[in-house]
């Protein structure tokens, strides 16, 4: 049967790099239905709302969903592909491909994989004002024995990290470092926590990984505060294989490793395990990019390829992958941020070129 993917173009640079997808993925011919229906800056202007809800028939159909970026109007819908989709596992590659600018003297060889748990956390933001904590936690201690009133006016954020959410979530974390190994990799999987401040729901994190990992004997795991592992992603990048860590931790680290390997024009993700997965680039809305055919279509064509291996197409996926790490060693139509002239298109052309 034919697989359907729905691509959204969503606001300021993601139409340009949902476009590229939809032309590279029609150009592949590999008998997909390729949709795109409106969705974000667009919609609201020409439909009244940024998320019709024949989109969403659309996507709730599809097999897979590629996603531009969402900016101040695409953000529900963004919520509505992670949250409303149970998409709880972020997979953000960190991989060097030779051409690509980078900070580092050698990256060759730099080939990791950050897991973030998408669905809880300090994600979606659940703030308000002190007074309500005051009022509905009037016994409250911390350990150095202040209640909340003790702090005056003010704000709060909840964090929330249940027992369930992080067992599917370390559970799907060691099983993919042990897919990795069975393909090469090291097999290697790292907890990332804080759990010397943070020591109920870290701790708790870090004991289900423990046990989680004890199902899966070919992977050894191991333990890094989150601070100590910023700074190990910059001095051992090679070293790493697979780490996991909880929503906001991931965000950030990941953001960081994508530094070394040429920035957030190659930072692609992957957001699965729920009810139909999606697909984006890290970077975001970048609205003062947004028209002007300058913005880098590599991490899309990276999730692109890593949404046709989900599907069931590797050799393509593999393929698509492959035809982006030539255009980077030949150098010849590389955008701005990795020192070129090219635009968005003459990249895509150089893609498709190699992709025969």
């Amino acid at each position: 049967m034919s697989k359907t993917v729905v691509v959204l173009g969503g606001d300021g640079v993601g139409p340009e790099v949902a476009d590229v997808a939809a032309e590279v993925l029609q150009k592949m011919t590999l008998g997909l239905e390729i949709l795109q229906p409106p969705c974000g800056e667009k919609a609201q202007e020409e439909l009244g709302t940024f998320f019709p809800d024949e989109t969403k028939k659309l996507i709730d159909e599809s097999d897979a969903t590629l996603f531009g970026a969402a900016g101040d109007t695409s953000g529900f819908l963004l919520a509505y592909l992670r949250w409303g989709m149970d998409n709880y596992v972020n997979i953000r590659p960190v991989k060097y491909y030779p051409g690509s600018q980078t900070p580092l003297k050698d990256a060759e060889g730099i080939d990791f994989v950050i897991l973030r748990e998408g669905i809880e956390g300090m994600y979606p933001g659940r703030e308000g004002d002190l007074s309500l904590l005051v009022e509905k936690l009037p016994d409250y201690k911390d350990i150095l024995g202040m209640g909340f009133s003790d702090h005056g006016e003010g704000k709060f954020a909840v964090r929330i990290v249940t027992e369930k959410r992080s067992r599917r979530f370390l559970k799907f974390s060691c099983e993919f470092a042990e897919e990795r190994k069975k393909n090469g990799y090291p097999g290697n999987l790292i907890c990332v926590t804080k759990s010397n401040v943070l020591r109920q729901t870290d701790t708790m994190f870090f004991q289900i990984a423990e046990e989680e990992v004890k199902k899966c004997p070919n992977v050894e795991l191991g333990h890094y505060y989150v601070d100590d592992m910023a700074r190990r992603i910059l001095r051992y990048p090679k070293d790493l294989d697979v780490v996991t860590t909880t929503n906001m931790f991931g965000d950030i680290l990941s953001d960081e490793a994508a530094e070394l390997v040429g920035g957030l024009g190659l930072a692609a993700s992957a957001c699965v395990g729920g009810k139909v997965p999606y697909f984006e680039p890290v970077h975001g809305s970048a609205p003062k990019y947004a028209g002007k055919g300058v913005i880098n279509p590599t991490a899309m064509l990276i999730s692109t390829s890593m949404m046709l291996s989900h599907i069931g197409m590797a050799d393509a996926g593999k393929a698509l992958e492959d035809a982006i790490a030539a255009v980077y060693l030949e150098g010849k139509h590389l955008t701005q941020d990795q020192g070129g002239s090219a635009s968005t298109s003459e990249f895509t052309q150089a893609v498709l070129k190699k992709l025969g």
